[in-house]
């Protein structure tokens, strides 16, 4: 990634509650901060383990919450990033928002996301649909003073290949302190005041700040999810509708250039009975112009993949379509890509190793084990401890959605199916008798 080293003299690292008290008095005399989190799988389950604060003068707080989650009460942390009055600079806050909410009880507030004002900037422009931005992309638009970094992929390839809870290890490394720190360090003062100086000149403030709300609030209030879905819904349609009256029916998708339209297909899902002729041929061809992206990727780099999408599970829904062709290379994808995630697991993981810090994409993968019994001796006794407890996650939010709505709850006889065999002797005890007493449950509503 493209961002300024950090010097290690501006580094501290934080540990001690009495220490951490004493920073924050000297936080409280900035105008603005910028913030970032790491963790394992950060977000609403995924642990956050540290907290990084930056300053104008190129200092760097590494709040060791690993070591000490007291930091955000009685540290008083709490009250800085719950505060209306000091600005925090964070890129692409919903996920650390999530993380300190569901953990720590702290709602962020007085953000300035510099994802967000990027692409309110962008719409500003006459961008329809922009597509979301690494930081070290950003930083390169709104600053001249960036560089590139190369350890930042090394520390990424370690905790997707490695170690997959290497931001709990203790003591941190300069590669990991390294990385921390140069997450806050790019954001101030320029690209913070670069941005907020064109969002002041375009009188974009009010809709900047409706929309930083909404992603503090993502993973954090389903309407607010919801409320951001529709928006993008209605954009892909109306720029659909565009592309019925712009474009001839001989058009291709290879022939479309206009970066909206690519993402509008992108967005769109694919469903053939209310989709035009027109969008279905350009859909389809998006698709297999997406598979072919995908293997060309697998094909350069092998076992050493790095994941680029948060999930891989739209492999299984092409694998519905009805052309034959998308069929096979959809299902080709999945298998390598299940087999590479799988033994990256065993790799990286451990027979302690929680469900909750494992990546979307990697719970997928689990869905292609299937143990015969509770205890099967074929299969890796890691991958097989996280696939029993991703069986019982699934279970659990079975029955939330019971109770939840009631006489509404949707039992199709595919889910009927999978609760019944997890009521046999076949799986662990624990997930039976929560498999049995769903399903009494259920025949009670």
């Amino acid at each position: 990634m493209n961002l300024i080293m950090a010097s290690s003299k501006n580094v501290e690292i934080i540990k001690e509650t009495e220490r951490c008290l004493r920073i924050v008095d000297q936080l409280w005399k900035c105008d603005f901060i910028a913030m970032d989190a790491e963790g394992i799988n950060l977000g609403k389950e995924g642990p956050l383990t540290l907290l990084q604060i930056g300053t104008v003068d190129d200092k760097v707080y590494l709040f060791d919450i690993a070591s000490n989650k007291d930091l955000f009460r009685n540290g008083k942390l709490k009250d800085i990033l719950q505060s209306e009055n000091l600005v925090k600079v964070i890129h692409s806050c919903s996920g650390d928002s999530a993380a300190l909410y569901h953990q720590f009880g702290v709602r962020l507030k007085n953000v300035f996301d510099t994802q967000v004002a990027h692409l309110v900037i962008l719409e500003n422009k006459g961008r329809r649909l922009p597509p979301s931005m690494k930081l070290s992309d950003v930083c390169q638009m709104y600053s001249d003073n960036a560089q590139p970094l190369e350890q930042k992929d090394k520390v990424k390839i370690k905790w997707t290949k490695e170690d997959g809870e290497l931001w709990a290890r203790r003591p941190l490394t300069d590669e990991m302190i390294e990385y921390a720190s140069n997450d806050v360090t790019a954001l101030i003062p320029t690209v913070y005041h670069n941005q907020k100086r064109i969002l002041e000149e375009r009188n974009l403030i009010p809709e900047f700040k409706t929309r930083v709300e909404d992603e503090i609030n993502y993973y954090i209030d389903e309407a607010t999810s919801q409320r951001k879905k529709t928006r993008v819904d209605e954009i892909v349609e109306s720029i659909l509708t565009d592309m019925e009256k712009k474009y001839g029916k001989d058009t291709r998708f290879k022939d479309i250039t206009d970066e909206d339209e690519i993402n509008a297909m992108h967005h769109l899902r694919y469903d053939p009975e209310v989709m035009s002729p027109f969008i279905k041929k350009l859909k389809t061809e998006e698709i297999k112009a997406r598979l072919k992206e995908l293997s060309d990727q697998l094909s350069t780099e092998g076992n050493n993949f790095i994941p680029k999408a948060k999930s891989y599970g739209f492999l299984r829904a092409y694998q519905y379509i009805s052309e034959r062709d998308i069929q096979t290379e959809a299902k080709r994808l999945q298998q390598a890509l299940d087999t590479i995630f799988l033994a990256d697991m065993k790799n990286k993981c451990s027979s302690t190793t929680k469900i909750s810090v494992i990546s979307p994409y990697e719970k997928d993968a689990l869905r292609s084990i299937r143990p015969r019994s509770q205890r099967d001796s074929t299969i890796n006794p890691v991958l097989l401890s996280l696939y029993w407890q991703k069986i019982e996650k699934d279970i659990d939010f079975e029955i939330e959605q019971l109770q939840i709505t009631g006489r509404n709850y949707n039992m199709l006889q595919g889910k009927f199916k999978w609760l019944q065999y997890n009521c046999t002797d076949n799986v662990p005890d624990r997930i039976k008798r929560k498999a049995k007493r769903h399903l009494d449950n259920y025949d009670k509503t």
